[in-house]
């Protein structure tokens, strides 16, 4: 049987309502609603990206419509 529910002010609370006798011993388990986020770590993309060298040039047909022109 699974019960749904939430927690609220301290204590687990079912979203509808559950008849169980007293005492019955229940087993509570958190469900992660969240997606997993990977963890971050330095380095783990090394190798896997490349800037080109020319990464912080503006093209002339970028510059002259941005009105900046190249000197």
């Amino acid at each position: 049987m699974v019960i749904r529910g939430h927690f609220q002010n301290g204590v687990i609370v079912p979203d509808e309502p559950v008849s169980l006798p007293e005492g019955t011993t229940v087993r509570i388990e958190v469900v992660d609603i969240e997606p997993k986020k990977l963890k971050r770590r330095g380095g783990m993309w090394k190798g896997r990206v490349v800037i080109a060298d020319d990464f912080d040039t503006l093209p002339p047909e970028l510059a002259d419509a941005f009105g900046v022109g190249i000197e």
